[in-house]
């Protein structure tokens, strides 16, 4: 087989590119085929959906016997190679057959010893291949020549396609956690879509660098695949949620487009069908084409600042996108050739997450402008609730006072003032005796002194009440010749102790005096308080008892008396329990329960006071 040559760059040791091969292939159910085959040579061009086995013959022409060392530049080969010099294997990527192995992923520098090549006549260059479908394998054109010509040139492809890899893998595997952060704090789907894509890129890009990928094919060939729609569909749609319109329709669009992408790549890589993949390759390009065609007519109509940057962004990799497509993709030509899109796709990336950055930073400013109008709104407010504080607490002072005041009105009203009425009828009479004008005088001092008493802070303590109302009545018991007995235990503190409260019980008390100095004829008189624990079917309280040793009185004067039906209604204005114990001859007991702290009172209305207390 003869070579096309150029004898010039021969003698100045150029790099020689191989263009032709004999080639012997045997595709798997289909006849064998030998013939020479002009390189590069894409099996799946020409046994689509077919796996099988080449060899492919070549020729590497006489050199000289310098002592310098030459190599071949294989920029794609496989899926897996062998490859003979002079009848002798000097390298070889893989096993032949076994499909875990993918040689076309990097292109290939192998070093040929010189002791293989003659100095006279040419020297048999043989490269078998085992392919499996839809895996574009085949044999680019090889390149024979010195280390110092070709070894840069493999370096240079070699970091292109594997370092550019790493180079997408990172920056969109920097962008997607930067998205998915943002989303985190702020779960808008425009972060979403950014954080989701990102996966499913770093997969597609990344299966360069994996020449032994994790699972067997075409199994990891399909996933690769669908990781690309999926990657560039959540593209799509953070592209059309930056714009505002990711709406119900994009949404049905979206699962549309999945489903029929993930038909085809099961068409493709499951029934071995490579014009599937093609297909949806070229589906990709209708919902990117119109999702620019929307960023464009925003920028140039709405005048929209991120539909502006967006359009710019898309251009690189819409126009890689195609020229991939065309011209590696569709070509016949394409063993060998670089695609663009993995390069594109980190700019776009780059340019996304600066995007997402500067809207993130826009929010932030929009969310730190209204939490200062809310915090002044928040500080008028608050000022404007202290002035309708302090006015309201004004109010409630002069409410309570007026209250108080009604109340000291009322309490003497009915108080003093009856026994003042009652007072005046007797002198109107004139027949009273001078006793008895003393004796209600007296009562009316008695109820003029206890409304002050009332009005004295008790702070809740009931033994100051009683020891108040013992210095009040201690001189007229003395006057009459009754020994008193007061037996107050220590008592725990009433928190509702009102003056309202304070004034009943007194005039309770005065009354069971009273009716112990008019009728009782007795010589003695206990007056105890004391706590009463909780007992059974019994809550717990105060209690305070009013004993006497006179004559008692019967059950008529116990229901028909109208002294102690005001004792009665006293008792149940403050929710207290009255019982009085009598029989003739025997005394009476007056004893009054009141509840103790923390057991809930048994409240009534307060009935208007009565008139002057009198048996």
């Amino acid at each position: 087989m003869s070579l096309l040559l150029c004898g010039g760059a021969f003698a100045q040791e150029e790099p020689i590119t191989l263009d032709f091969a004999q080639a012997y292939l045997e595709p798997e159910g289909a006849a064998a085929w030998a013939g020479l085959v002009t390189l590069p040579h894409l099996w799946d061009k020409a046994y689509p959906g077919r796996a099988g086995r080449a060899r492919y013959r070549l020729e590497l022409p006489p050199v000289p016997a310098d002592g310098v060392l030459r190599g071949l530049f294989f920029s794609r080969v496989g899926n897996q190679v062998e490859i003979f010099v002079g009848g002798d294997l000097i390298a070889h990527r893989g096993v032949l057959g076994d499909s875990r192995h993918d040689a076309t992923k990097a292109p290939l520098w192998v070093p040929v010893p010189a002791s293989l090549l003659s100095a006279t006549t040419p020297t048999v260059l043989e490269v078998r291949i085992a392919v499996q479908p839809v895996r574009w394998g085949g044999l680019a054109a090889p390149r024979f020549g010195t280390e110092a010509s070709l070894l840069p040139q493999y370096r240079e492809r070699y970091v292109w396609r594997q370092w550019g890899a790493v180079a997408v893998v990172f920056v969109l595997a920097l962008t997607g956690v930067i998205a998915g952060g943002l989303w985190y704090l702020n779960p808008e789907p425009v972060y979403g879509y950014f954080a989701l894509c990102a996966p499913f890129g770093m997969l597609r890009y990344g299966d360069r660098l994996w020449e032994v990928p994790p699972l067997g094919w075409p199994l990891w060939g399909g996933i690769v695949a669908f990781s690309l729609t999926v990657h560039m569909l959540l593209l799509v749609r953070f592209s059309l949620a930056l714009l505002g319109r990711d709406g119900m329709g994009v949404r049905r669009g979206f699962w549309a487009l999945l489903v029929a992408e993930a038909v085809l790549v099961w068409c493709a890589y499951g029934l071995g069908k490579p014009w599937c993949w093609t297909a949806g390759l070229a589906l990709l390009f209708v919902p990117s084409v119109w999702t620019y065609a929307m960023a464009a007519r925003d920028a140039l109509v709405a005048r929209q600042t991120e539909a502006v940057a967006l359009c710019l962004a898309c251009f690189i990799p819409l126009g890689a996108g195609l020229y991939d497509f065309l011209e590696i993709r569709v070509s016949t030509e394409s063993v060998g050739r670089s695609s663009y899109l993995p390069l594109a796709t980190m700019l776009f990336a780059l340019l996304m997450g600066w995007l997402i950055l500067n809207r993130y930073a826009r929010q932030v400013r929009a969310y730190q402008g209204l939490r200062n109008s809310l915090d002044e709104k928040v500080r008028q407010r608050e000022q404007e609730l202290q002035v309708s504080y302090a006015l309201l607490q004004q109010e409630h002072a002069q409410h309570a006072a007026l209250l108080e005041r009604q109340r000291i009105m009322r309490d003497i009203h009915d108080g003093v003032g009856s026994q003042l009425v009652g007072l005046l009828s007797l002198i109107g009479k004139g027949r009273a005796s001078r006793a008895e004008l003393r004796e209600h005088a007296n009562a009316a001092l008695d109820e003029l002194r206890m409304a002050v008493d009332a009005m004295q802070p008790v702070d809740g303590d009931l033994a100051t009440v009683l020891a108040t109302l013992r210095y009040r009545l201690q001189p007229r018991l003395a006057a009459t010749g009754i020994q008193v007995d007061w037996q107050v235990e220590e008592l725990p503190t009433l928190d509702g102790l009102t003056p309202h409260m304070v004034l009943q019980i007194q005039r309770i008390l005065l009354e069971a005096f009273t009716n112990v100095l008019r009728h009782a004829q007795a010589t003695s008189v206990r007056v105890c308080a004391r706590y009463q624990p909780e007992m059974l079917h019994q809550s717990p309280r105060l209690v305070l008892e009013i004993a006497d040793n006179g004559i008692g009185m019967d059950s008529t004067v116990q229901t028909r008396g109208q002294g102690l039906s005001n004792m009665r209604a006293r008792a149940q204005a403050i929710g207290a329990l009255l019982e009085i114990t009598a029989a003739p001859g025997q005394g009476t007991c007056v004893q009054i329960a009141l509840p103790a702290p923390g057991t809930p009172a048994t409240p009534a209305p307060a009935p208007a006071a009565p008139a002057a207390p009198s048996m």
